[in-house]
C-alpha cells in the first residue's frame, strides 16, 4: 500500500515539475526574439510540438472553427443574370483551407479569375506577435484569423488578427515588412487616401472613467476601451489615438453609454472607422464615420474639434460596416441580431445571439442626410437568399448601384441588386463544408 502511494506521489511530483519546465520553456520560445534558439537550441522544435498538442487534439476531435456546414453551393464563383458590358471591380478575399494556413486572393469579379495570392506564415507571425502583457492573449499554438486585409499601391498587405495583439505588413512576395504588438488591433483597416490607415484598437490597460462603477484596479484589464487609431501605412508609426468612450463622454452621451443604468465589459465594440475623403454639405474631409456595435449606433466624428456632428441609433441592431455612398448618403450593414446578456437563469433565450421574427435576416440600410430618411434597397435579395450572419458581415454599394455582401460567418459572398443575386461565391473545403470568410474588400 505504502509502495503504491509512494509511486503515485513520485508520478504526481514528476508531472508537476515537468509541467513547470514545459510552461517556462515554451514561454521562452514564444517571447524570445530568436525563437528561443539561443537558450534552448535543438529543444525548440520538440517544445513547439508539445505546446501545440492541445490544439492538435482539438482539431483531430472535430472540425476547425472556420468550417461552415454547407452542402448546397458550388465551389468558387457562380454567375446569374450578368449582362454584357457590366464591369465589376476587383475583390480581395480571405479564407482558410486548413489550420494555420490563411490565404488572401485578389480576384477579378467579372469572371472570378485569380490575379494574385498571398500566404503568410501564420505560426511565425503568432510567435513574433505574442505579448505577455496582453490580458486577452491566446494560448501558445493557437491558430490565427487575419482580418480585413488592406492592399497598398505596391501590392503589400496590412492586416490584423482578432485573437492576438498583431498588426502586420507583408510585401507583394509575402515578406514581413513590419509588425506591431503593443496593443490589440481588431476589425477594420481603412485608408484616408493620404498615406494613413485607421485601425480599431484597445490598449492593454483601459482608461479610468468616473462614470463607471467599481475600483479601477479591478476593471483596467477587463474593460474593452476601444480607441480610434491612425497609423502611417509605410512605417506603422502611430500618429493619433482617441478613446471612443471618452469621445462620447466629451460630447454629452453618457446616457447612451450607460443605457438605462446598465454597463458591460465591452460597452462600445468599435468595428468600423470610415474616413471621409471629400467635403459635402453634411461632413468635411477627414471626418470619421464610426460604428459602435454594442450601442447599435453610428456617428460622424470630427477629430480636429473633438465633436460628434451627427449620431443615430437604429433601426439597425448590432451593425457592422458603415460606408460613405454619395455626398449625402451612407450605408450600414445591419446584422439585426439581438444579444442576450442577462445574468439571471433561466435567460430570455437559449442563445447569446438571436434573430427575431420581425427582423429575420441581415439588412443593408441606406441613410439619406438630405431628408433624414432610412431605406432598405436590397431587402428582397437579403430575404430571398436568407442572408443572416450573426456576427461580422460586410457590404458595399458599387458604382453601378449593385451591392456587395459578405455573409461572413456563413461563408458566402453575394453581388446583386434590388431584384436578386447576380454573383455568388463560396470556398468549398469538402462535400459537407465551406470556409468562413474574414472580411473581404472591394478594390476599385
Amino acid at each position: 500500500m505504502l509502495r503504491k502511494l509512494r509511486i503515485t506521489l513520485i508520478a504526481v511530483l514528476a508531472l508537476f515539475f515537468y509541467s513547470i519546465f514545459l510552461a517556462s520553456s515554451v514561454r521562452n520560445v514564444y517571447l524570445a526574439n530568436d525563437g528561443g534558439k539561443g537558450r534552448l537550441g535543438f529543444l525548440v522544435q520538440p517544445l513547439k510540438i508539445l505546446a501545440e498538442v492541445p490544439s492538435s487534439i482539438k482539431t483531430l476531435l472535430g472540425a476547425p472553427e472556420f468550417y461552415v456546414r454547407n452542402k448546397k453551393e458550388s465551389d468558387g464563383f457562380t454567375y446569374f443574370r450578368k449582362k454584357s458590358g457590366t464591369s465589376y471591380p476587383k475583390l480581395l478575399l480571405t479564407y482558410k483551407v486548413k489550420p494555420f494556413n490563411q490565404l488572401f486572393d485578389l480576384v477579378d469579379l467579372n469572371d472570378g479569375s485569380l490575379i494574385k495570392q498571398w500566404s503568410p506564415d501564420d505560426k511565425e507571425l503568432f510567435r513574433m506577435a505574442y505579448n505577455e502583457q496582453n490580458p486577452k492573449k491566446p494560448a501558445p499554438g493557437s491558430d490565427l484569423y487575419f482580418m480585413h486585409p488592406y492592399m497598398t499601391k505596391d501590392s503589400s498587405l496590412i492586416f490584423s488578427a482578432q485573437l492576438t495583439s498583431l498588426l502586420a505588413k507583408i510585401d507583394k512576395d509575402g515578406k514581413l515588412l513590419w509588425l506591431k504588438n503593443d496593443q490589440i488591433y481588431h476589425h477594420t483597416l481603412e485608408s484616408d487616401g493620404m498615406g494613413h490607415i485607421y485601425s480599431c484598437t484597445q490598449p492593454f490597460e483601459s482608461g479610468k472613467y468616473d462614470c463607471l462603477p467599481g475600483d479601477y484596479s479591478h476593471y483596467k484589464n477587463i474593460l474593452q476601451d476601444d480607441h480610434i487609431t491612425m497609423l502611417d501605412e509605410v512605417t506603422g508609426e502611430q500618429s493619433y489615438t482617441k478613446s471612443v468612450i471618452q469621445i462620447l463622454l466629451d460630447n454629452g452621451f453618457e446616457k447612451l453609454l450607460l443605457a438605462k443604468g446598465q454597463v458591460i465589459s465591452d460597452p462600445i465594440h468599435l468595428n468600423d472607422i470610415q474616413p471621409a475623403l471629400s467635403d459635402s454639405d453634411y461632413w468635411k474631409k477627414n471626418d470619421l464615420l464610426i460604428s459602435c456595435r454594442n450601442l447599435s449606433t453610428v456617428f460622424l466624428y470630427r477629430p480636429s474639434t473633438n465633436k460628434i456632428i451627427w449620431l443615430k441609433s437604429g433601426p439597425w441592431f448590432n451593425q457592422h460596416d458603415v460606408d460613405f455612398v454619395s455626398d449625402h448618403q451612407i450605408s450600414i450593414f445591419g446584422n439585426n441580431i439581438i444579444r442576450e446578456e442577462s445574468a439571471n437563469d433561466p435567460k430570455l433565450t437559449s442563445e447569446n445571439l438571436s434573430f427575431s421574427n420581425k427582423r429575420a435576416h441581415n439588412e443593408v440600410y441606406l441613410y439619406d442626410f438630405a431628408n433624414d430618411s432610412v431605406s432598405r434597397p436590397y431587402h428582397r435579395m437579403m430575404e430571398e437568399e436568407h442572408i443572416r450572419t450573426s456576427t461580422s458581415g460586410r457590404s458595399e454599394i458599387l458604382k453601378n448601384g449593385d451591392v456587395f455582401i459578405e455573409e461572413t460567418a456563413n461563408g458566402r459572398i453575394f453581388v446583386g441588386d434590388s431584384i436578386g443575386k447576380k454573383i455568388e461565391f463560396v470556398k468549398r473545403l469538402d462535400a459537407d463544408h465551406i470556409s468562413t470568410l474574414f472580411w473581404s474588400r472591394i478594390i476599385n
